[in-house]
Formats: structure tokens, sequence, C-alpha cells
């Protein structure tokens, strides 16, 4: 297993590419040992889909597939490059071709399922095979750039709550040696033995949620490893990684450390400044006169506690300077993991136009608290940070204008219709921020639509991956949704408020200093 006890820096795993490969090639490269560079694993499928209807600029996503299929000896990547490249690119006012997406089936392809029976097994459900092959060459591709060229350590980071395609990019990031994984946004038990499982190429199932089954009434995702480019790929010799559980408090960390499969190998304890997801205050919602959630001090971890499980952990949120890092070591972590302060560098995935948007209100003397607002436009129900900037989904008169739709669903739910009058029940699919009368009419219910904002199209538009649409005859880009931690001083520091750009290299010798060791 790859051996972590040294890093002290690890850059976070934000967004959808906005950690791609360059940000955390740069990162693992700077101080090889001490730092881990973080790809974040969500949405990589359209992520990859979608650059090579761009044309593939530089060529990198070819010369990755190329190195999948060479290999292993398949022709799976190339199937893909057949599929979706575009030579020169995609014309500016045409939209991307859809990527597959992330529907559901039994193993006989059904979406029909009868009433359960008493001692009945799990439900396997499964994607079509098309999908898992673009997870898992997509997920390798990713990893395999971000190693490229040096012995660095390199992680991935899943939110947890996107569960159908997780196994999968798993497995392909462990095909790349990926060094680390990472999972937060939900409890991620039972994936640190599906991660040993895979370092064997051995089949799994993991259960996931369905809404509105029957008491005891169980359904799982399974894959087999060897039912893949004809069992070739479990031919590779597998590095089993590191596996960090993110945590918002102690609670998470002690009943993962009791795990009955296996516990994590470390935790990341993410404070609730953190920038993306975070966990909801403990207790009923209140909001401040902004609509913020409101945190206490029940929401602070007890890094005692947290100590006394023994395991290793890194401390996330307001940690990104070197003051920061040493009062983490103090506190008996292993280091740091900072993500806001990496997503402003020049190698970040982040769009140009808003990372020098946000610094230009950095230049205007905008404070931390104006530019950075708690919200609950997730449709996870997660709280969710998100940027201040005039044209993004953050301006009530750009979401209001925008026609809600869910042609992504990476986020959605899976649950069953009620049973018909012959007793079968149909597996659907919904999400909180689509259509209100599509929700409605899959047992949803109106009022938790109220604020849902699509992160699918508006995370994909951040990285200027944003899909062309039509609207009243005029064609217009999804509208962006930027998210940053609240706490930005290690930008002011690094951009001298506004007024410079810099690198991920500046972020690396900021926070660590000249030691090595930090």
């Amino acid at each position: 297993m790859q051996d972590m006890s040294k890093v002290r820096l690890i850059q976070g795993g934000m967004g959808v590419h906005v950690s791609n490969w360059r940000l955390a090639n740069a990162v693992a490269r700077a101080r090889p040992g001490y730092t881990a560079g973080t790809v974040s694993g969500t949405a990589l499928d359209v992520v990859y889909v979608r650059l090579l209807q761009l044309g593939d600029p530089g060529g990198h996503v070819r010369r990755a597939f190329h190195a999948f299929d060479h290999q292993f000896g398949t022709t799976i990547a190339q199937k893909i490059l057949d599929r979706f490249f575009v030579e020169g690119g995609k014309a500016p006012e045409a939209r991307f071709r859809s990527s597959p997406m992330h529907i559901v089936h039994t193993a006989g392809g059904n979406r029909h399922l009868p009433m359960p029976n008493g001692g009945h097994a799990p439900v396997l459900l499964q994607l079509e095979e098309d999908l898992v092959e673009l997870l898992i060459v997509t997920a390798f591709a990713e990893v395999w750039l971000a190693r490229e060229g040096h012995d660095g350590v390199v992680c991935m980071n899943f939110l947890h709550k996107i569960e159908l395609p997780l196994i999968y990019a798993l497995y392909g990031a462990m095909l790349a040696g990926v060094s680390g994984v990472i999972v937060g946004a939900g409890n991620p038990d039972g994936l640190p033995a599906i991660r040993t499982c895979f370092s064997r190429h051995e089949a799994v199932t993991r259960e996931i949620p369905v809404l509105y089954r029957e008491s005891g009434e169980e359904f799982a995702i399974a894959f087999d490893p060897r039912s893949i480019a004809e069992g070739k790929l479990v031919s590779a010799t597998m590095t089993r990684p590191a596996f960090l559980a993110i945590a918002s408090l102690e609670d998470l960390v002690t009943a993962l450390a009791a795990s009955e499969s296996e516990a994590p190998d470390g935790f990341i304890i993410e404070h609730h400044t953190a920038g993306g997801h975070n966990a909801n205050p403990i207790g009923p919602m209140r909001r401040d006169e902004l609509g913020q959630p409101i945190y206490s001090e029940r929401d602070e971890p007890d890094l005692a506690q947290i100590r006394q499980s023994g395991y290793p952990f890194w401390l996330a949120g307001g940690y990104g300077s070197h003051e920061g890092l040493q009062k983490a070591l103090a506190a008996g972590a292993s280091g740091v993991q900072v993500g806001s302060v990496f997503a402003l560098a020049e190698e970040s995935g982040m769009k140009a136009e808003y990372r020098s948007a946000i610094l230009s209100e950095l230049k205007r003397g905008v404070d931390d608290a104006e530019l950075v607002r708690t919200t609950l436009f997730s449709p996870t129900g997660f709280s969710f940070k998100v940027v201040q900037i005039e044209g993004t989904l953050s301006d009530p008169e750009v979401y209001d204008n925008r026609r809600r739709v869910c042609d992504l669903g990476i986020l959605q739910q899976i649950g069953l219709s009620k049973p018909d009058e012959a007793g079968t029940r149909a597996l659907f699919q919904r999400c909180a921020a689509g259509p209100i009368e599509s929700y409605v009419s899959k047992r949803g219910l109106a009022r938790n639509t109220d604020e849902r904002h699509c992160l699918c199209n508006g995370l994909l538009s951040c990285v200027g991956l944003g899909q062309v649409k039509e609207q009243q005859g005029e064609l217009y880009e999804e509208p962006a949704i930027v998210t940053l931690g609240n706490r930005l001083d290690g930008v002011r520091r690094l951009s001298r408020n506004g007024q410079f750009h810099y690198w991920a290299k500046d972020v690396v010798d900021d926070i660590l200093g000249a030691d090595s060791s930090g």
C-alpha cells in the first residue's frame, strides 16, 4: 500500500475538473513524498467526452487512451475515440454530443420489479457496458496523466453521494496506479474493502440506496473486472492505494475505525468552512439573514477523540498557510488538505474568466463573507459554497431565467414507483434540480425543489465545458456555478490581493516553507 506518512500537504479534489491532472501533476512533483496531488473523480466520463469533441487540445486524452489500450491489449479506448473525437473540434455554436447517462437496470436489462417476497437476495443493478468502459478508461486516463513524468503521490477524490459510477472509476484509477483514494459527502463504509478486492481483481457488490423500497429489501450494484475487455484487465499488477475518508466530526471517524469490513487508512477532517459540499449543521436547520445555514460549537470536531482513534489524519478548511500547517501538526495531525488557494492557481481547471473575476473582486476589496456564501443549492441535500459572480447561477436572475433540465443526471436519486395493479414497480431516477413536474411525478414533493440548482451543468461550465442550448430561438451556454471555501487568506496573500496570478508551486512553497517536511 502507498505510504502517505510523510505527506504534509494534500491538494483538495475540487469540483468537476477544477482539480484536473495538470494541477495534481504539478503539486505531486513539487515536493515528492511530502505533497499529494489530487484529481477529482466527479463526472470524468462527461469531461473527457466533451474534451474529445473540442478536438482534444494538446492531444493529451488520446495519448492517455492509447496508453490504456497498449498496456492492457484492448481496443475499448479506441472505441471511445472513434465515437466521440472530433478532428479540429466542434463548431462553437454546436451542442456537445451526449455521453451515456447513468441509468441503472437489472441484470436482465429490466427496470420493472415485482413486489418482494420474504428471504430474497439483494436485487443486483448495473450500468450499460459502454458506460462502464467509459468510466474505467477516463479514470485511468486522468490518473495516468497526473502521474506522468514523476514518482510523487497522486490521489483521486470521490463524492460518495455519486454512487453509481464510483466503483468503476475506482477500478480505473487503480489500473493507473493511483496512490490514494479520498471519499467524502457521505459514509464510505465498505469502500476500503472494495479497494482491497480490486487490488486482486475480484468481483464486488456495493449496496446502494433506493427510495421507497420495501422493508428488508436491498439493492446493490455489481461489477466483475473479468467482464470487461474479455478479461484482459485482470492481468495487470495492482497496487493497493491508501484510503482516506473525509469526515467533519469524530462520530464518523469512530464508526469507520470500528468497521466490520475494513477501516480506512486515515481521515481528512474537513471543517464546514471548506469549499464545495459540507455536512449540514447538527440539529434543526437554522439560517442567518442571508439564508445561510448557521453552524455552532456542536459542529466543531473533537480532535482529542480523533487522535485516540490511532489513525493518521489531515485537517482541512482554513489551514492553507504555513501557520495553519504548524497548527495542524501541533494538534497531532499528519498535515493539511488545502483546496481554495489551489483552485485559483494557473494549473487549475477553473475557467480563466472566473479566476480573473474572483481576483478582481479581491482587488476591489470585497471580503470573504460577501464573496462566498453557504447555500442549500445542491440537490444532494448537503450545504454548498457558492462564489458570488455576476452572470453565474449565484445571480437569482440568471437562475430564474434558466430552463430547468436534467440532461446529465449525475446527482439523480434512484427510486421505485408505487405498484401497479399487477404488483409491479418501476425503477425511476430523479433530481430535485430538474423539471419540477417530472420530480413530482416520481413521488417527489415540490417544496424539495426550492433553491435547488443544477450542479452538473453549472460545474462543467465552470471549467469551460458548458453545454450549448437554445431557448426562445437564441443560443446560450449553460451558466456556471463556482465554489470556494470561506477563508481566502492564502489567495489574497499569493495574489497580492488580486493583483497577480500564481502557480501551484507558489502555493506549495507558501505552505511548506523551505523545509520539505513543513
